[in-house]
């Protein structure tokens, strides 16, 4: 028997169908259930806060690093440090991963300015919000400068 037209839209209906029904309306209106005898606990808490008191401060005047200082996060197990050679508004990128103290010093970096974000982890997945940008850092050749 030969396939019909309608036979690959008619299966697409019925997938579509089925994903609908199956997914849930919200995420809190998922339905947990344990299984007997059990004693697990569930509980839930908001996202780590993002890191106060972010400030960028040169390692020394002739030499082209910047070391970023925050406040700690209660619970936090690493932070993550974004860079940003743009503005303090503009994009940022992850430049050090798994920082586990709440200091952390760039290698040399190139001619420009920067800014830095700081964002706690909790664990390995949960991820915070960034801190406020740091103040301008500007390196000139084997210098730096904070104005």
């Amino acid at each position: 028997m030969a396939p019909t037209p309608l036979a690959p839209l008619s299966a697409a209906i019925l997938v579509a169908a089925f994903l609908i029904s199956v997914a849930p309306a919200s995420a809190s209106s998922w339905a947990l259930a344990l299984k007997t005898g059990s004693t697990a606990e569930a509980q839930a808490q908001p996202a780590p806060p993002a890191p106060a008191s972010a400030s960028a401060a040169c390692v020394s005047s002739t030499v082209a690093k910047v070391t970023v200082t925050w406040s700690a996060v209660v619970h936090a197990t690493t932070y993550t440090i974004y860079k940003s050679t743009t503005t303090s508004t503009g994009s940022y990128s992850s430049t050090a991963t798994g920082v586990t103290t709440t200091t952390w010093t760039s290698g040399t970096l190139t001619t420009g300015n920067y800014y830095f974000k700081v964002a706690a982890y909790v664990g390995s997945k949960w991820l915070g919000a960034q801190s406020a940008a740091t103040a301008e850092s500007t390196i000139a050749t084997n210098s730096c400068v904070q104005p």
